[in-house]
């Protein structure tokens, strides 16, 4: 049941990422072949009138510019709803079969089919409304440089010619078919990703669950064993000099009071999460909290404290979690940094959110074991750490807290020796 809820959620997210890749493809591609297919469908109608042109431009050679001549010419080679227009090459019109007045009209060198035209040979304009008859038409026009005319041809914008120069839709809607079978394709392809990486997903889940179980289990052993051992000894021995029996209930309660910490890091880690508060908090007020809190611990080993924060440092958030990050920083100090080193906490703006650093003088931990000082259970020294009372978990903890209120942390190495914790809260 869990196999199939982790695929379908990574399926939907793996299906989704690749269909919107895929339609802002298609869509460019589409986009990309209509406008050819109309560029290909304009230059196909252009060089229709061109053709007509040119062949008008040869008769002309055997045939008077008459209007009587003319338009008997365009009884015998029709093309429906031609506009002709005979133009010299200063621009003015010799000829133009839809209007008496073209003698009066001004000339038309100014028209982009005619400058083109006269410049290359050959110009159209696709979409210009007449000066001279109502209506937007396709103009063509063609220089013949025998006669040193200019022949121009022009279609009307009626219900036939946009119908000519729109995309062929058959192609469109196979293309869509064909894009959709491909979604399909791809919706297959990413559920059987997504169950491929849910069922690798949960080995590893199980793996680290397999492996948490055996290090509790594990650290669980060490006090209960000890508590065991030493209680089965004043058992079996009542008799026993009285010095003795006190210094064995002191080893019970040391390692009792272990097992609590334990159990209640185990607490903290599983309930931070799912009962995580929101409320408006100043974290110097719990700084300083933590640092009066554990002040008689320093000064009993000769450590010394140094602050650099701000009076006030506002931000949304758990504030049993946020004293708890601070404490479990300042308890690993006490816990491995030397007699008389220094502890250091400092604090600024950056940005929207707030960066903190506390460091020690300490001895400081191996450089390869600084990637792993989150995880949960990591010693640098297993022996040490667990006769210093350390869980293994604090520093957990403190990642857990700063993750959860939207940050990110990391370990770096302090010269000559030492370490800093640093990191984003907010």
């Amino acid at each position: 049941m869990l196999i199939r809820m982790k695929t379908s959620k990574f399926s939907r997210q793996l299906f989704f990422s690749i269909i919107l890749l895929f339609l802002l493809f298609a869509g460019a591609f589409l986009l990309y072949q209509a406008q050819r297919e109309k560029t290909f469908k304009i230059a196909l109608l252009d060089r229709q009138l061109q053709d007509y042109n040119t062949a008008l431009g040869d008769a002309l050679l055997h045939m008077p510019i008459e209007e009587d001549t003319l338009q008997s010419y365009l009884q015998t080679h029709p093309l429906p709803s031609l506009r002709l227009t005979i133009l010299d090459a200063h621009g003015f019109v010799l000829f133009d079969n839809q209007t008496k007045e073209y003698p009066n009209l001004s000339d038309h060198r100014s028209r982009k089919e005619i400058q083109d035209a006269l410049r290359t040979g050959k110009g159209y304009c696709l979409d210009r409304r007449s000066v001279t008859v109502e209506g937007e038409y396709f103009y063509s026009a063609t220089w013949i440089p025998e006669q040193e005319l200019l022949v121009r041809s022009a279609l009307p914008y009626d219900e036939h010619l946009p119908q000519a120069l729109k995309p062929d839709y058959t192609f469109l809607l196979y293309a869509l078919a064909l894009m959709l079978l491909l979604l399909a394709v791809l919706y297959g392809f990413s559920r059987k990703v997504a169950q491929i990486v849910a069922k690798a997903q949960d080995r590893e889940s199980l793996a680290l669950q397999k492996e948490m179980t055996q290090n509790i289990s594990h650290e669980l052993k060490t006090p209960v064993a000890g508590i065991r051992g030493y209680l089965e000894t004043l058992h079996l021995h009542p008799d026993m000099p009285v010095q003795t029996q006190r210094q064995f209930i002191g080893r019970c309660l040391a390692l009792s009071r272990r097992l609590a910490g334990l159990v209640e890091d185990l607490g903290t880690l599983d309930g931070a999460e799912r009962e995580l508060q929101h409320e408006k908090l100043d974290v110097a007020d719990i700084i300083r909290q933590v640092l009066e809190d554990t002040e008689a611990d320093f000064s009993r080993n000769g450590m010394t404290v140094e602050t650099d924060i701000p009076e006030r440092i506002p931000l949304q958030g758990d504030g049993k979690l946020l004293y708890s990050l601070f404490r479990n920083l300042a308890d690993n100090t006490l816990r491995y940094a030397s007699a008389g080193s220094r502890l250091q906490v400092k604090a600024w703006a950056d940005g929207a959110r707030w960066q903190f650093s506390v460091s020690d003088d300490g001895p400081g931990v191996p450089e390869e074991s600084l990637p792993h000082l989150y995880e949960r259970f990591y010693r640098t020294d297993k022996g040490r750490s667990r006769e210093l009372g350390g869980t293994g978990l604090g520093l957990s903890i403190v990642y857990e807290a700063v993750r959860l209120h939207g940050g990110e942390i990391w370990a770096e190495p302090v010269l000559p020796h030492g370490l800093r914790h640093r990191f984003f809260l907010g």
